[in-house]
């Protein structure tokens, strides 16, 4: 292994960023708080369907949250991480309880993973999945956003024709990678198996070149929020500014921003939060 490839390995290894615990420990505390808060939003009224099928996947289902007593016009889409190799909707509704008491619905998706799929499948399922939403659960104001890959499955759908045909109003990208040339000599990517041609065809920071925002209907639209830790690695930090960067020029309505005191896995945890500076963000960002 050269020293670029030592280099990459440790910048997108999130765990050896952690300043809270050893990295050893880091990953599995993070799915033991997750898969807490999930299991009880989903023992909670606000868990009204789940594992609907929205493709033939294995893992193509998704859970719906809402209060009943809340009408919701607005559906936040929130696709977990996991380097589309691990974890699962089943432990991501965490961010769950603020959003849903503030009148917003939430939908957390699974998708098939890595390496029983390839990368272009699992983001061809998310393409189905917002054709579901919008063709047969009927639902408008539709906010897409993720965690780590999650993140890179959203920003794989920016574009305008998808944004006009399926109503997505906004994007919320949480430490994510869009682009994805670094991993490939990483060990993150032997079970993704991809190469260079297929790291350019399936990074949002490359796709995004070239594309029309300019119809003024369609631009108005389309708001994204670019969040990372301040103790998420340099990468993350770099992606995320360069991504944001790349969004600014296509003249879209976007905003960076660092969250203080809080890592790769933290950030998303504290979701949970109503108090958390990232929840009443999210929640402005998708209401007002």
């Amino acid at each position: 292994m050269d020293r670029k490839t030592k280099s990459n390995e440790s910048l997108y290894s999130p765990s050896q960023w952690c300043k809270r615990m050893d990295p050893d420990k880091v990953v599995n505390k993070h799915i033991e708080i997750v898969q807490l808060i999930s299991e009880q939003i989903k023992k909670s009224r606000y868990c009204k369907s789940t594992n609907i099928r929205y493709g033939s996947g294995d893992k193509q289902l998704l859970d719906v949250y809402e209060d009943e007593l809340i009408p919701s016009d607005y559906t936040f889409v929130y696709i977990h991480g996991g380097y589309w190799q691990e974890l699962n909707k089943d432990i991501s509704a965490y961010c769950v309880e603020p959003l849903v008491n503030a009148g917003i619905r939430v939908v957390v998706p699974g998708y098939d993973l890595a390496p029983k799929v390839t990368m272009l499948n699992i983001v061809e399922e998310i393409r189905q999945l917002l054709s579901y939403l919008k063709d047969s659960l009927k639902y408008k104001n539709i906010w897409l956003g993720g965690h780590s890959a999650g993140a890179h499955l959203a920003a794989s759908m920016i574009h305008p024709e998808v944004n006009e045909k399926i109503g997505v109003k906004g994007f919320i990208l949480i430490s994510g990678v869009f682009d994805l040339r670094p991993l490939l000599d990483t060990s993150i990517n032997k079970p993704l198996n991809l190469n260079k041609r297929t790291c350019l065809e399936l990074s949002p920071l490359n796709n995004l070149y070239g594309l029309d925002f300019k119809d003024k209907t369609a631009q108005n639209c389309i708001k994204i929020l670019v969040v990372y830790g301040e103790n998420d690695s340099p990468a993350f930090h770099f992606q995320s500014k360069q991504f944001a960067k790349i969004l600014e020029k296509l003249g879209l309505d976007v905003t960076e921003e660092r969250i203080n005191g809080v890592d790769h896995f933290d950030i998303v945890e504290n979701l949970s939060n109503m108090d958390y500076s990232l929840t009443k963000t999210i929640i402005n960002f998708i209401l007002n």
